[in-house]
């Protein structure tokens, strides 16, 4: 029972030496702070095992002492640069942050009632005069990362600027200085633009969602938060996104068409069809595109010859607008095709012979189109083959024609 009890007393004995060597650290840490020739660095290796202990971590001293550490280490870099020397701007700023991560857990701790339920608040004064002459210190942290495309570190930095208005230390006029701080919403800004340019759209959208409507230029912001979406593929979000921009900003039609795209990729012709409107309607009639795609949309449905005055609307603004000019020609090769299969079927042979004559009128009509639409895009197979049998029921005149338009069918078989 003896040996016990003697083997506790030499646990306790050793614990307590540890103990005693961390204090004494904190303490030997404090005179590195404050000799004639401080050495800071020294100091921070001397006080780094105490922030770990069991007992010297509960403590303020030990933490604050921490933080004025990495405070005056900062402090010495800054202190190099304004003089023109050269600063270690990544030690500048990782003891920066590490200033203020110290310094948050001594409030933290200083504000804590103590056994008799009182409120120590024995460094709390100190500690909010040396947050205070921290705070731009992580502009120019965040500033150094960004600079380096260390962009992880320049979010972190920033986000120490940004956590200022959480914490519980400042008096009202501080409180209402942070409030009304301009910085706070240019720094979530570039910590959406460093997420973004670290391919972290998640992070990025957080801070960029933050300023939608609150930050100029407005619309950019929009357009930063679809960019992230669509890099996400989340097209429930994207779409939503477009609507909010085609309503707030009915001027690009950017918004619109994009919707546009993202109906007609689902099939969804009537809700692709409504957003052409609305685009129409606020302001974007000049777009051949649309007008085509309304044409399209409209012949699918079956309005056939409806879609004929959208499809020459488009061809009217953009007279080089293959697409509709190859539609206005298809729809009227069709109708000719159709009207030859009904003249083929007349039995009366006079009656024949005076429907046939007519036929060259009838395919002549969709030949200019086709014949520009070819110009435009020579490669275009529907073309080939539409022109080729135009050139077929000509006949006479056209017999070099047809055989160019054989031959190319041919080659693209």
């Amino acid at each position: 029972m003896k040996r016990l009890v003697l083997f506790a007393a030499l646990l306790l004995l050793a614990g307590s030496g540890d103990i005693y060597a961390q204090k004494a650290n904190v303490r030997k840490a404090k005179a590195k702070m404050t000799a004639e020739k401080p050495d800071y660095i020294e100091a921070e290796k001397l006080i780094a095992p105490a922030l770990k202990d069991s007992i010297t971590k509960k403590e303020t001293d030990t933490w604050f002492t921490a933080g004025k550490i990495y405070y005056k280490i900062f402090d010495n870099e800054q202190k190099k640069q304004w003089t023109g020397g050269r600063a270690n701007e990544d030690l500048m700023s990782t003891s920066l942050m590490k200033a203020y991560d110290c310094l948050k857990v001594a409030d933290s701790l200083d504000q804590t009632p103590n056994a008799k339920g009182k409120i120590p608040n024995k460094f709390r004064k100190q500690i909010v005069e040396i947050m205070d002459v921290m705070q731009n210190g992580f502009i120019n942290a965040g500033g150094y990362y960004f600079k380096q495309k260390d962009y992880k570190n320049a979010i972190k930095a920033f986000e120490y600027y940004l956590d200022y208005p959480n914490l519980k230390m400042w008096d009202n006029v501080k409180m209402e200085a942070l409030t009304q701080d301009t910085m706070i919403r240019t720094l979530q800004y570039y910590c959406g633009a460093s997420a973004s340019q670290d391919n972290d759209s998640h992070t990025a959208l957080k801070y960029f969602k933050k300023l939608l409507g609150v930050y100029q230029p407005e619309e950019e912001m929009y357009q930063f938060v679809i960019y992230e979406y669509g890099r996400l593929k989340d097209t429930l979000n994207l779409i939503e996104m477009y609507k909010i921009g085609a309503q707030k900003f009915p001027q690009n039609p950017y918004y619109a068409r994009s919707l546009v795209n993202e109906y007609l990729s689902r099939n969804d012709l009537k809700t692709a069809l409504m957003w052409i409107d609305n685009a129409m309607a606020n302001g974007d009639s000049t777009s051949a595109v649309f007008w085509n795609l309304k044409a399209q949309i409209i012949e699918h449905e079956g309005d056939v010859k409806g879609s004929l005055m959208y499809y020459e609307k488009a061809v009217e603004l953009d007279p080089e607008f293959a697409d509709a000019l190859g539609s206005i020609g298809r729809i009227y090769y069709n109708d000719a095709v159709e009207e030859l299969d009904r003249v083929n079927a007349i039995r009366d042979d006079r009656k024949y012979r005076a429907e046939k004559a007519k036929m060259k009128d009838v395919f002549m009509k969709p030949l200019p189109y086709l014949e520009k639409a070819h110009q435009i895009n020579p490669t275009e197979r529907d073309y080939i083959v539409a022109l080729r049998g135009i050139y077929y029921n000509l006949g006479k005149g056209y017999e070099k024609k047809y055989e160019e338009m054989d031959a190319l069918m041919k080659s693209s078989n």
